[in-house]
C-alpha cells in the first residue's frame, strides 16, 4: 500500500470518527450529569435518536429569510468538519499540517460562527436577534483569547502545526511543564468551554429565550437544517475536546501506519475524550450558569491568563529552556 493511499484512508476514518463520535459524546456528557444529580438520564444512543428525527421532518422556512439562512447550516457544518481536520485525533497522518495552522483553525470556527450569528437576523425574530448579538459579544473575546492561548503553545513547539505543538509537548512527559504552557492551557480550558457553550456561559438545555445564546439562535430553523445545525455544534464539541484532551495528555498518538499502533491510539483517543467529557460534566453540575454581565470577566480574566502565559514564555525562551 503507497503513502498517498494510507494518508486517504486515515483522513476518512478522522472524518468518520468525528460524525460518528460526537452524538455520542454529547450524550455522555448529558447522562453523566444525570447521574451526578441523582436522575435516570437519557440512553447513550439518544444523539442519534434525534438526527434521524430532525432528518425525517420537513424543513419550514420563512418567507422573509434569504439565500443566507438556506445556505448556513452547510457553511458551518464544512468548516467545522474542515477545522476537525487540523486536530489530531489518534494518528498523525489524520490531520492537515500547513503553515499558520492554528490561525486557520481559529478563524474557520469563526467563519461558522460569522453565518450562524448572521442568519439568525434572517426571519427577524427578536430572540435570535438577541441571541446573535450576544453571539458576537463573546466572539469579541473568544477569538483572540483562543488563538493567543495556541500562540503561547506554538512559541513552545516553535511551529504553528497543531500535531507538532503536541509532539513537542508529549516529548517533555517526564520533565516538570513551564509555567507559562501550565497557564496557556488554563486559558485555553476556560475559553473552550466558552467556545462550546457550556455552563457557565451558556446552558445548551434551557428553552428560556431570554438566557439562550447558541440555542436561541437555532429557534427559526426547523427539520433537516436544523438537524445539521444541531451536529455542527456537537461535531465542534468533540473538536475542541480533542484538541484539549491531547495537549494536556499529548500521549497515544502513531505516527506509524501499523494496525497496532492505530489501535492503540485509537484506544487512548477515546479513553481521553470520554473522561474530558465525564469532567465537563462534573463541572456542570458543581457550577452554576453565571449571569450575562458576568460573563465577559471571566472571559478576560482568561485573556489576562494568556498574556501572562506569553510574557513568561518570551522570559523563559531568553534563558534557553521552555518546557
Amino acid at each position: 500500500m503507497n503513502e498517498e493511499l494510507k494518508i486517504i484512508i486515515i483522513i476518512f476514518c478522522h472524518l468518520a470518527i468525528l460524525l460518528l463520535l460526537s452524538p455520542l459524546v454529547n450524550s455522555i456528557i448529558k447522562k453523566t450529569k444525570a447521574l451526578l444529580q441523582g436522575r435516570k438520564g437519557i440512553p447513550l444512543a439518544q444523539g442519534y435518536y434525534d438526527l434521524i428525527k430532525y432528518f425525517h421532518k420537513e424543513t419550514v422556512i420563512s418567507n422573509q429569510t434569504s439565500w443566507i439562512f438556506l445556505i448556513t447550516p452547510v457553511i458551518l457544518f464544512s468548516s467545522i468538519l474542515l477545522a476537525g481536520l487540523f486536530v489530531p485525533l489518534f494518528s498523525e497522518f489524520g490531520s492537515i499540517k500547513i503553515l499558520g495552522g492554528i490561525i486557520v483553525f481559529v478563524y474557520l470556527l469563526g467563519l461558522g460562527r460569522f453565518f450562524m450569528s448572521l442568519a439568525a437576523m434572517e426571519p427577524g425574530s427578536g430572540f435570535c436577534g438577541m441571541a446573535s448579538s450576544r453571539e458576537m459579544m463573546l466572539s469579541v473575546l473568544i477569538e483572540p483569547v483562543m488563538l493567543l492561548s495556541l500562540i503561547v503553545l506554538s512559541l513552545l513547539a516553535d511551529s504553528t502545526q497543531i500535531f507538532t505543538i503536541i509532539s513537542s509537548i508529549a516529548r517533555h512527559n517526564l520533565t516538570l511543564p513551564s509555567t507559562g504552557y501550565v497557564l496557556a492551557i488554563i486559558a485555553l480550558f476556560i475559553i473552550s468551554i466558552a467556545e462550546i457553550g457550556r455552563i457557565p456561559f451558556d446552558n445548551q438545555e434551557t428553552h428560556y429565550e431570554l438566557t439562550m445564546i447558541h440555542e436561541g439562535m437555532l429557534l427559526e430553523y426547523s427539520g433537516k437544517l436544523l438537524g445539521l445545525m444541531i451536529w455542527s455544534g456537537w461535531l465542534k464539541q468533540l473538536i475542541i475536546i480533542s484538541l484539549i484532551s491531547n495537549l494536556i495528555f499529548p500521549w497515544g498518538i502513531t505516527n506509524t501506519f501499523t494496525l497496532s499502533s492505530i489501535l492503540i491510539g485509537f484506544i487512548f483517543y477515546i479513553l481521553k475524550v470520554f473522561i474530558f467529557s465525564i469532567f465537563i460534566a462534573l463541572i456542570e453540575t458543581i457550577i452554576a450558569k453565571v449571569r450575562l454581565f458576568r460573563v465577559k470577566d471571566i472571559l478576560v480574566a482568561s485573556f489576562v491568563i494568556s498574556v501572562l502565559a506569553l510574557i513568561l514564555i518570551i522570559q523563559e525562551s531568553g534563558k534557553g529552556s521552555l518546557l
